[in-house]
């Protein structure tokens, strides 16, 4: 089985009802995921620039918590447990 591994960014700060901001970057390269979590964070450290770019475009000039790379099946768990229309998952 094929490990499948996306980088998700949490923006800081926290909304009235407890939530934050979580941004799942659905195609940040050609084929749209990575096929380890070293190929993912490699990517990371590699392309700092577009990843903010396209954070700052969604977000404005709001703060980034954090950047991680996370295994598809948290992904697909994540998304089964959010109002998808509220979900931001596109660069």
């Amino acid at each position: 089985m094929i490990e499948t591994w996306f980088i998700v960014a949490i923006m800081l700060g926290v909304h009235s009802d407890g939530t934050q901001d979580v941004y799942i970057f659905e195609k940040p390269k050609e084929h749209g995921h990575f096929h380890s979590s070293m190929e993912c964070r490699d990517f990371v450290r590699d392309n700092p620039i577009p990843i903010i770019k396209a954070l700052a475009k969604q977000y404005g000039g709001r703060p980034i918590q954090k950047v991680i790379c996370v295994p598809e099946e948290n992904v697909v768990k994540f998304i089964k447990e959010q109002d998808i229309s509220n979900l931001d998952a596109r660069i």
